[in-house]
C-alpha cells in the first residue's frame, strides 16, 4: 500500500529517541551476525562493507494475535450473588434463539425469598399503624389550635372593652366629680362672702362666718382631690391596665403560634414515620421482586441463533475448564459467547516505538496459523489511545497498544480463537537509500555511519527516516556508491541507563546553579584576597562592593549569620566560626 506524500512526511517525523532506542536494541541483537544475502540482489557486499544503492523499501509491522468475531453476543450471569452452574450446554453446540443454554443454582435465594415475604407483611402492618397515628395527631392538633384561637379572641375582646368602654366611663366619672366639686366650691364661696357682709353690718355672728369658711375650704379640698384622681387615672392607671390587656393578648397570640408550631412538628413527625414505613415497605417489596427476578435470571436462554463458545479467561487452571457443571461463577461473569463469524478481526499489540506509524484505514494482511499458505486482505480499524493495562501487569516496562485489524476477504469455515499474524503495511518507499539497521550507530549523541576512506573508517552523520526489522531509510548523509561498514564500533558516550544525561560543562537551568560557599571562602584562593580588599575598601567607604576581589561573595543568609560587625564581608575574625559551622554540617551529613 503506497501512502500519499503528506502521510509519508508525517511518518518520517518519528522522534529521534524512538529511532535511537530501536537502533541500540536491534544492533545489540543482530550485531555483526546479519547476513545481507537475504536483501535485494542489487546490493553488493564486500567483506564487512556494503555498497550503498537506491531501491524499494517496504515498511511493515508484524504482530501476532487471536482471531475474533467483530460482533458477538455475550450471555452473562445476571444473578447478583455468587452461585454455581447446575448445567451448561457443551461448547461448539449450535443453538436456536430462546433455547436454554445454562442453569444456575439459586437454592439459597429461594430460602431468602420466603423470609422476605414475611418482611413485606411486617412492613405493610407498620404502614397501617403509621397511617392511624397520623390521623390521631391531626385531630389532636385541630383541638389544641381551636382552644388557643379562642383565648386570642377573648384577649382581643377584653382589650377592646377596656379601651372603648371601661376607660371612657372611668374618665367621665372623674371629670363629673371635678365639675361637682367646682360647683360646690362656688356655692360655698358665695355663702362665705354673704356671711362676711352680714357680719360686717352686724347681722351675722362670727361663728357663722367661721362655719362658712370651713365649708368652703372642704369644697376646695374635694375639688383638688377630684382633679388629682383624674390625673392619676390618665397618667398611671390607664397605661398600666392598657399594657396588661395588650400583654395578655400578645401572650395568647404567642401561645397560639407555639401550639401551631408544635402541631406542625407532631404532624411532620407522624407524616415522616408514615413515609419511613412506606419506604421500608417499598424496599422490602423491591427486595422481594429482586429475589423473584434472580430466580428467573438463573435460567439463561440464547438471545440469537449461533454457536456456543466459552469465553477465554487467564484464571483458567491447566486442564480444567472454567465453564462446566458445578463451577462457581461471580455476578456479571460472561458464561457463553455467541459470535457472528460472518466478519472476523485480529487484535494485536503494537509496541510504543511503532504505534505512531499506525493509523486507522491502513492496509494489512492476515495469515492464520492453521492456513499458513493463504493470505487475507485486511485493514486497521482501531488503535487504542492508551497502553494495554494487561500487558503492563506482566511487564511494567512494556508499553503496547491494542490494535484491531478487520479482515476484508471472506474467510473459510474457521472458528474464533485461532492464532494469526497481522502485517500492517505502513508505506512503500521507492528510489530511496536504505542500509541494514545495524550499520547505524551513535557517536557523541548523533546517528552516524562509518564509511570507507582509503584504509580508514570515517564516521559520517546521517539523517534517518522510516525503518523495519532489517533496514532503515537514510534521508541525508549517504550517496549511492558509498562503502558503509556493517559492524561499526559502539560509541562509549552513548546515552544509556548507566550514563549521565547531562555532560560536564553543559549549561544548567538557572534555578539549578549552586554557588559553593566553601570555594568562595577558601583561605588560599583569590576569593580571600578579594575579601581582604573588600574589607579594606569598607574602611575607605568602598567595602560594600568589595572592589578588587575576584572571589564570589557569600549569600545574604551567610552574611546575616556570621557577619557580626556588619561590614558586608566575612573577616578573618569571623571566618573560624563559619568554618566550624560547615564542618559540623558536613559531619552530620556523613552520619546520615
Amino acid at each position: 500500500m503506497i501512502l500519499d506524500t503528506s502521510t509519508r512526511r508525517r511518518q518520517s517525523g518519528i522522534s529521534t529517541a524512538f529511532i535511537l532506542i530501536t537502533l541500540v536494541i536491534v544492533s545489540s541483537i543482530v550485531g555483526g551476525l546479519f547476513l545481507f544475502s537475504g536483501g535485494d540482489s542489487t546490493e553488493n557486499v564486500d567483506g564487512d562493507f556494503l555498497t550503498v544503492e537506491k531501491g524499494t523499501f517496504l515498511v511493515t509491522i508484524v504482530e501476532g494475535g487471536t482471531l475474533e468475531a467483530v460482533n458477538e453476543i455475550s450471555v452473562r450471569n445476571d444473578v447478583k450473588y455468587n452461585t454455581k452452574i447446575v448445567s451448561v450446554i457443551p461448547e461448539g453446540t449450535f443453538v436456536k434463539k430462546g433455547q436454554l443454554v445454562c442453569e444456575l443454582d439459586v437454592s439459597e435465594i429461594e430460602d431468602r425469598l420466603d423470609e422476605q415475604k414475611l418482611s413485606v407483611e411486617n412492613a405493610a402492618f407498620a404502614v397501617s399503624q403509621a397511617t392511624e397515628s397520623l390521623k390521631i395527631t391531626k385531630s389532636q392538633n385541630d383541638s389544641l389550635i381551636k382552644a388557643a384561637e379562642l383565648k386570642v379572641e377573648f384577649a382581643k375582646t377584653d382589650l377592646s372593652k377596656y379601651v372603648e368602654g371601661d376607660w371612657p366611663q372611668l374618665k367621665r366619672d372623674a371629670e363629673t366629680a371635678i365639675l361637682t366639686a367646682k360647683e360646690k366650691l362656688s356655692i360655698d364661696q358665695d355663702s362665705l362672702s354673704w356671711s362676711q357682709k352680714l357680719a360686717a353690718e352686724g347681722f351675722e355672728t362670727d361663728k357663722k362666718v367661721e362655719s362658712d369658711k370651713y365649708t368652703a375650704l372642704q369644697s376646695k379640698v374635694r375639688l383638688e382631690q377630684a382633679e388629682e384622681s383624674l390625673r392619676l387615672l390618665q397618667k398611671y392607671d390607664y397605661p398600666k391596665l392598657l399594657r396588661q390587656f395588650e400583654a395578655n393578648l400578645e401572650e395568647v397570640v404567642a401561645d397560639l403560634e407555639r401550639v401551631k408550631t408544635q402541631a406542625a412538628s407532631r404532624l411532620a413527625q407522624a407524616a415522616a414515620e408514615l413515609k419511613s414505613a412506606e419506604n421500608r415497605k417499598e424496599l422490602q417489596e423491591k427486595k422481594l421482586k429482586e429475589y423473584e427476578e434472580q430466580i428467573t435470571a438463573s435460567k439463561l436462554y440464547a438471545p440469537e441463533d449461533g454457536m456456543v463458545v466459552y469465553p477465554f479467561t487467564s484464571f483458567r487452571s491447566p486442564g480444567q475448564a472454567m465453564i462446566e457443571d458445578g463451577a462457581a461463577v461471580r455476578p456479571r461473569q460472561e458464561i457463553i459467547k455467541l459470535p457472528d463469524i460472518s466478519q472476523m478481526k485480529v487484535t494485536i499489540k503494537v509496541h510504543e516505538s511503532h504505534v505512531n506509524q499506525v493509523n486507522p484505514g491502513m492496509g494489512a494482511y492476515v495469515v492464520l496459523d492453521s492456513l499458513p499458505d493463504e493470505r487475507f486482505k485486511a485493514h486497521v480499524q482501531k488503535v487504542n489511545l492508551m497502553p494495554d493495562q494487561g500487558s503492563r501487569f506482566s511487564n511494567p516496562n512494556l508499553k503496547v497498544y491494542s490494535t484491531e485489524i478487520l479482515i476484508d476477504d471472506k474467510l473459510p469455515d474457521v472458528k474464533p480463537g485461532l492464532s494469526a499474524r497481522a502485517e500492517i503495511v505502513v508505506t512503500n518507499l521507492t528510489d530511496v537509500i536504505k542500509i541494514p539497521i545495524q550499520a547505524v550507530t551513535t557517536l557523541k549523541n548523533k546517528q552516524v555511519c562509518y564509511l570507507r576512506r582509503g584504509n580508514e573508517n570515517e564516521p559520517v552523520p546521517v539523517e534517518l527516516g522510516l525503518y523495519n526489522s532489517k533496514f532503515i531509510q537514510v534521508i541525508k548523509g549517504l550517496s549511492p556508491g558509498d562503502q558503509v561498514l556493517l559492524s561499526p564500533p559502539v560509541d562509549s558516550g552513548e546515552v544509556g541507563l548507566d550514563k549521565d544525561l547531562v555532560e560536564s560543562g553543559e549549561e544548567l537551568p538557572p534555578n539549578q546553579i549552586v554557588k559553593p560557599v566553601a570555594d568562595s571562602l577558601s583561605a588560599s584562593g583569590p576569593g580571600k584576597q578579594g575579601q581582604k580588599k573588600g574589607s579594606q575598601g569598607s574602611k575607605g567607604g568602598d567595602g560594600k562592593s568589595g572592589k578588587g576581589g575576584k572571589g564570589r561573595q557569600p549569600s545574604p543568609e551567610i552574611l546575616k549569620q556570621f557577619d557580626t560587625n556588619g561590614n558586608g564581608v566575612i573577616d578573618e575574625d569571623e571566618r573560624p566560626a563559619m568554618s566550624e559551622y560547615f564542618k559540623s554540617q558536613r559531619a552530620k551529613g556523613g552520619e546520615n
